[in-house]
């Protein structure tokens, strides 16, 4: 005989197991948070990065005032802010690997504060010149190029292992969502021309930032202890990439992605004037890539296990997003164009960071991660200063789509040699 009750009890059941289900997926970019050394953590993040977008764009706008936005200069000024990831990163890797992580991010904040509250003096006293922004982006990178491997490793270290894929959408989507809201400030700002206002907000993130750091209290975590001088370390950790598949192809899909597609942001104050015919506009156009970047990193929140094809098939379609934007002369077909190069553009990079994290040894971290800041960071500034002067030959647009036809190719080529990622 049936039993009604039991069989309502039971479909109660079901229908509650599915709601639970479906709000655990909606909230499942946010299980880091319940960490505190992670919300620490997550809140200084936040803050210095509204400040450096805030700054970083001022910084390109006053190069722009001071160069007649040259295409070259603002390839240059690229160049020097991205440059130290190049050279640095390995040896800060080492760094974070040897030494205390927490601490070399306290003095990579107090100098950002140091730095940006003396521009803005700089700056309000009218004595700025493209060759200081260009030492002043030297210095911000070489800072940058020894935070970003401690920083990454610390975001390991705050969560345990289940939420680091959370980790690490979720600050790839902060990120994003401060590209948006730091544009949006600084537009303002320099329509104004106040660029004094914009320095002295990134040196007054970078101390608060400094000061939640302070509070955060990190579990004890693995450090190598012996291993050789500095260039042994650095071998280490490439044998350690090459032994941990596949990193290797992950971080030559970065590096790709950022020599020839994160390069042509370097080129949007000359895009915006010469084929939209308003500078100003290059602001709003960064803030639509951090929109469609904030709903890419957010997108991969989900993935437990990211696979390289998966990145070599967005990668493709990055490229195609970047060709019809080089194409276009409006500026609201530009606009939607560079939400989805947005989009695409955090959804490799965030993909191929969380895969990066899963396969490495704890003690090799640092190291690891300071391969994927130099293919990411070090490698743009090569791009964009060749891609800089190679507009100076051939126009912007041009430059732009034979850099996209390089990701789609490329990603094209990767989606057919990836190997789909063995289940664990």
């Amino acid at each position: 005989m049936r039993k009604p009750g039991l069989e309502e009890s039971s479909g109660a059941s079901a229908r509650r197991a599915a709601s639970d289900s479906g709000l655990l997926a909606r909230v499942t970019l946010l299980r880091a948070l319940r960490h505190r050394e992670y919300r620490l953590l997550f809140s200084a993040f936040v803050i210095n990065q509204v400040g450096f977008w805030v700054s970083h764009i001022s910084l390109q706008g006053l190069m722009a005032d001071l160069t007649d936005s040259d295409p070259f200069r603002l390839g240059m000024f690229f160049f020097a802010l991205f440059s130290p990831a190049f050279f640095l990163a390995p040896i800060a890797g080492v760094a974070a690997d040897r030494f205390d992580r927490k601490r070399i991010m306290l003095v990579c904040y107090a100098a950002l504060a140091t730095v940006m509250l003396g521009l803005a003096l700089l700056c309000h006293a009218e004595l700025a010149t493209a060759n200081l922004l260009l030492l002043i982006g030297s210095i911000l990178g070489a800072t940058f190029a020894f935070s970003g491997p401690a920083s990454a490793a610390v975001a390991a270290n705050a969560v345990q292992p289940e939420d680091l894929s959370s980790a690490v959408s979720l600050q790839s989507a902060a990120n994003n969502l401060t590209r948006v809201l730091g544009p949006a400030v600084a537009a303002p700002l320099i329509a104004s021309r106040s660029y004094a206002v914009s320095f002295g907000v990134f040196g007054t993130a970078a101390v608060t930032a400094g000061l939640l750091t302070a509070f955060m209290r990190l579990s004890p975590y693995e450090r190598e202890i012996g291993g050789g001088g500095v260039l042994a370390r650095v071998k280490g950790g490439l044998v350690h990439a090459r032994e941990r598949k596949p990193a290797i192809p992950a971080l030559v899909t970065v590096g790709v992605l950022s020599i020839f597609g994160v390069s042509h942001i370097a080129l949007l104050p000359a895009f915006a004037q010469g084929v939209l015919g308003d500078k100003d506009l290059f602001a709003w156009l960064v803030a639509a890539t951090g929109i469609g970047a904030m709903c890419g990193a957010i997108s991969t929140s989900n993935e437990s296990k990211p696979s390289l094809r998966k990145a070599a098939v967005r990668l493709a379609l990055y490229g195609c997003a970047v060709a019809v934007f080089a194409s276009t002369r409006h500026f609201m077909v530009a606009l939607v164009a560079q939400l989805v190069v947005g989009y695409f553009y955090f959804a490799v990079m965030t993909g191929l960071q969380t895969l990066l994290q899963q396969v490495v040894d704890e003690s090799k971290r640092g190291r690891v991660m300071s391969l994927f800041q130099v293919a990411w960071a070090g490698l743009t500034p090569f791009g964009a200063l060749a891609m800089g002067a190679l507009a100076k030959t051939i126009g912007v647009a041009a430059t732009i789509t034979a850099a996209a036809a390089v990701c789609f190719s490329f990603g094209c080529l990767m989606t057919m040699l990836a190997k789909p990622r063995p289940a664990s």
